[in-house]
């Protein structure tokens, strides 16, 4: 299977996709510079990580017996065993998700988003939806090793990321749909900076600078009803009969000789009337034996049941007005002027 079409339960998260993105453009942003020597000059990357947090237990065994070579309680003897801490590095943690209700705007948009048929197509459709606005409240730590760090560290972060910076996500379930999300957060004024005054035996004596983000964002929520694909199942009996779950079968079965009957799962029965039409005849029915004359044939497809048109099907047809003959009617004139014609019944909506 290759890697584009790779189906996780976590990618229907469109929180954790927030929060992904936001850690994937602090990584790339942040950074400082140490003189090592009187000749020698580096720079420092501060790396970004969500929060891990849980009781003793809990990280005793994920962290305590887990090392890169051994699992569980069998470690690999030449490997120091417990859980190391980068420094410099920032953690990120969830504090709150609020709904901003003042930012609403009408449900009835068209979004475009991608999605992977059931034939193995990846396609593009447009449904409506409603962009929920939220807004994703982050504590932010930024642990180092001295003062001097902590001076470098926000100086870097008001050069470089003060005020406002964007990113974007792709988030959805290929099942469903995949579709891009637009993020902002803005640094803030205040920056907290501890640094150890007083130390213990067990104290690590880190210095750190900690502030809070707000990042607005949306939850988008599709009409994806419209693309449904349903499974349907068929039995072709020797007598002519068939067995189904269509329902009702015009539009899915054709109907190809009069007096054919259709007995569905549901108890209805359908005949053929010989002009393309089923209609129905019983209700309520279980068919015996005489009716459904074995052997049969089994059929199983994948139809599209919904009403939503795919991305690329055009909502107006445009041309040349000098190559389309002069109208009359208000209904079809021009609506772009002189040098195009957009013919009225192709667009959405009433004139």
């Amino acid at each position: 299977m290759a890697s584009y079409n790779l189906r996780f339960n976590k990618d229907d998260s469109v929180v954790r996709h927030v929060i992904v993105g936001l850690l994937a453009d602090l990584n790339s942003k942040l950074s400082f510079w140490r003189q090592l020597t009187a000749n020698e000059r580096t720079i420092v990357d501060v790396p970004f990580y969500y929060a891990v947090a849980g009781d003793e237990n809990f990280l005793r065994d994920n962290f305590l017996f887990s090392t890169m070579n051994g699992e569980n309680c069998d470690p690999d003897p030449t490997v120091a065993d417990g859980n190391y801490d980068k420094v410099p590095r920032g953690v990120v943690n969830l504090t709150s998700i609020a709904v901003d209700p003042s930012k609403l705007v009408n449900k009835r948009n068209l979004g475009h988003y991608n999605m992977l048929t059931p034939s193995g197509e990846f396609k593009g459709f447009v449904a409506e939806f409603e962009m929920i606005p939220v807004t994703i409240g982050v504590d932010i730590e930024i642990v180092l090793s001295s003062q001097l760090d902590m001076f470098k560290v926000t100086e870097a972060i008001i050069k470089k990321m003060y005020k406002a910076n964007f990113y974007h996500v792709d988030a959805g379930h290929l099942d469903e749909g995949t579709y891009r999300i637009s993020s902002e957060y803005s640094m803030p004024d205040d920056y907290t900076q501890e640094r150890p005054i007083e130390y213990g035996f067990d104290d690590k004596s880190n210095h750190k600078v900690t502030f809070s983000l707000d990042i607005n964002s949306f939850i988008p929520s599709f009409d994806f009803e419209e693309d449904i694909y349903t499974k349907f199942t068929r039995k072709d009996y020797a007598n002519g009969a068939i067995y189904g779950n269509y329902g009702d079968p015009n539009g899915y079965l054709p109907c190809l000789s009069a007096g054919a009957v259709y007995y569905d799962e549901d108890g209805t029965v359908w005949e053929c009337n010989g002009d393309g039409l089923w209609v129905k005849t019983q209700e309520s029915y279980i068919p015996i034996a005489s009716d459904l004359v074995e052997p049969y044939v089994e059929n199983i497809s994948l139809i599209k049941t919904s009403r939503r048109k795919a991305e690329d099907n055009r909502m107006t047809t445009l041309g040349n007005s000098t190559l389309t003959k002069p109208v009359d009617t208000e209904y079809e004139k021009p609506l772009l002027g002189d040098s195009y014609n957009v013919i009225g019944r192709d667009l959405p909506f009433k004139e």
